[in-house]
């Protein structure tokens, strides 16, 4: 059968149909414990788990006893995509029990062994991946209607621009906006703008800003604060990336079609109309040489930081440095 996504999975739920195998697999973990957490609260028993090292027959041998105490019994197996020879799960899937689901996990999968094939042909394999920019807003929104709450799409993508597109982040950004805004169910803009910019999370597109707009003591004021509060310089490293790419993007728009309006920048970009302009303001600053040649030096500084010996803090400060103002001078 083909893969299926988490919004697969909630609908098939909602329709009471459990599947006799989940195959559930990726390296975005709070993606891979909203499927599980979504299958246990269908099966609201207490799961038994197996781990690595387990043999395959002993946890078919388990799925196939009847439950004792309940009338569904849910198995949960973590380090599944160690499985080679998968004859049992086999023999077990071609007649499943009716009373018993198995949940195998795994950070990856590799659809060549008999196991994986299995799972994804006759269970279902759910794969949890990063999510796309672009994808985000949807993903916000569908959060949010698990929290009984509705949200705009132009809410969903103002906490995406905040926060960024660490989904755990994202959640816990959601869980303090629908605290604030306590039993009203619709989450507006400004609930979005109030609640988030009183973050710390906020200080690091400050910063970004910043840069944008080539002030230098700014940035690296801000970058001082953000040391203080302890973000990971690779993270902030990421973020200027990601602002500089959206900045080349604005640049290449605007050299096309100089009379683009907000709306269509913000289209361009896949970004809320919301920070459009101050996107297409600070692109003004930069000539196109000098926003490419600023990613061969977020290149060289990214494996500076995963490998150089000097403090992140000081590589991050020379970064900055040399995009704002020795790039100026260019």
């Amino acid at each position: 059968m083909p893969k299926l996504t988490i919004t697969d999975l909630d609908r098939e739920l909602r329709n009471k149909q459990l599947r006799p195998v989940y195959f559930i697999y990726g390296p975005e973990g709070y993606l891979v414990n909203t499927a599980i957490s979504r299958i246990r609260n269908f099966v609201p028993v207490e799961p038994e788990r197996f781990s690595k090292g387990v043999d395959l027959s002993e946890i078919i041998a388990c799925a196939s006893t009847l439950p004792m105490w309940a009338n569904h019994r849910l198995i949960i197996v973590s380090d599944a995509g160690s499985f080679k020879e998968a004859d049992a799960l086999e023999r077990y899937l071609q007649n499943p029990a009716k009373t018993a689901t198995i949940v195998f996990h795994a950070d990856k999968a590799d659809g060549r062994t008999k196991f994986v094939q299995l799972c994804t042909l006759t269970g279902a394999a759910i794969e949890c991946k990063p999510l796309y920019d672009d994808k985000i807003p949807g993903w916000i929104r569908m959060e949010a209607e698990g929290r009984n709450r509705s949200i705009s799409m132009e809410s969903a993508s103002i906490i995406a621009e905040l926060v960024g597109n660490n989904l755990s982040e994202l959640a816990a950004a959601l869980d303090k906006i629908v605290l604030y805004i306590g039993r009203k169910k619709m989450i507006e803009p400004l609930d979005v703008e109030t609640v988030l910019t009183e973050t710390g999370r906020k200080s690091v597109f400050e910063f970004t800003d910043a840069v944008g707009r080539r002030s230098l003591d700014k940035a690296l004021h801000i970058l001082g604060r953000l040391s203080e509060f302890g973000e990971n310089e690779v993270m902030i490293l990421s973020l200027i990336a990601r602002h500089w790419r959206l900045l080349l993007k604005a640049k290449e728009a605007i050299l096309k079609t100089p009379n683009y309006d907000r709306a269509g920048i913000a289209r361009v970009l896949g970004v809320n109309p919301f920070f459009a302009e101050g996107y297409t303001a600070q692109a003004k600053l930069f000539s196109p040489k000098e926003l490419k040649s600023g990613f061969r030096k977020l290149y060289s500084v990214d494996k500076a930081l995963k490998s150089s010996r000097l403090p992140k803090k000081t590589i991050l400060e020379k970064c900055v440095r040399e995009l704002i103002k020795n790039q100026a001078a260019s």
